[in-house]
């Protein structure tokens, strides 16, 4: 799959955690939603990072 996929879908991830925190759970585990949320972000940009290595290489 391509890298703009993964990034795509970790940004759906984030905002569907955030919208079920807020909309069904009350805000009520927003720490855990914040550690949640950061992971995915990392892993994204590990990802990202990743991708442009290679590109970087190729080049």
């Amino acid at each position: 799959m391509k890298t703009s996929l993964y990034l795509f879908i970790s940004i759906c991830l984030m905002q569907l955690f955030i919208l079920i925190n807020v909309t069904f759970l009350n805000g009520e585990y927003d720490g855990l939603m914040m550690w949640l949320c950061s992971g995915i972000f990392i892993y994204a940009c590990a990802i990202f990072g990743l991708s442009r290595k290679g590109k970087d290489a190729s080049n």
